[in-house]
């Protein structure tokens, strides 16, 4: 006699079941630990960890890997999609109204002289800062080739800063402008109620 198959075996093969492992799994497991911690009388703790990190990296990248096959297995369409007939094709072409439209971020442009400006501004910012706090922060003997390296780190570090800072100010500026002042033309789809 053939066993019989219940409906709801082909819907638990295709579902994605939990992580499951074996004895064999478990003792292996417990071995690369006993391994790990018995190198820890020869090695660094750093060396260590970084074997760790390493060994879970490997271990995360497998598994990724397994669920993703198992999930491109399963596919994405349900079980009534795969029992009746689309009546309809199953892609649509987008259209031009489907879209919002094109904001100044999707084009490329120059911040212009105002970056260099503002950035030049962080650069003598840091400059001036970082010579004052290597002053002022020095025990001790003081010769100038440590003033102007901290002179030259701060002035970099302060026009980075600066050009950052200003960069994202002046495009979230830029974008909530646009936002606030869109054409009338582009309004909701959706009908008023009154």
């Amino acid at each position: 006699m053939l066993p019989t198959r219940h409906a709801n075996d082909d819907s638990s093969r295709r579902s994605l079941r939990p992580p499951q492992f074996g004895l064999r799994t478990l003792l292996a497991l417990v071995t690369a630990c006993g391994v790990l911690l018995a190198l820890r009388q020869w090695f660094e703790p750093i060396v260590l960890f970084a074997i760790g990190f390493f060994a879970l990296t490997i271990f995360c990248h497998v598994v990724g890997n397994a669920i993703g096959t198992r999930l491109r297995q399963i596919g994405d369409s349900s079980e009534g999609a795969a029992v009746e007939p689309p009546s309809r094709p199953s892609r649509i072409a987008p259209q031009p109204q489907d879209f919002a439209p094109a904001t100044h971020l999707s084009r490329r442009q120059s911040l212009g002289w105002s970056l260099i400006i503002a950035s030049s501004i962080g650069a003598t910012c840091g400059a001036v800062g970082g010579g004052l706090l290597t002053f002022l922060t020095a025990r001790g003997h003081l010769t100038p080739l440590d003033v102007a390296i901290g002179v030259i780190a701060f002035s970099v570090l302060g026009g980075l800063a600066a050009f950052a800072g200003f960069a994202f100010v002046r495009v979230l500026v830029s974008a909530v402008w646009q936002a606030l002042h869109a054409p009338a033309n582009v309004q909701s789809s959706e009908p008023s109620s009154k």
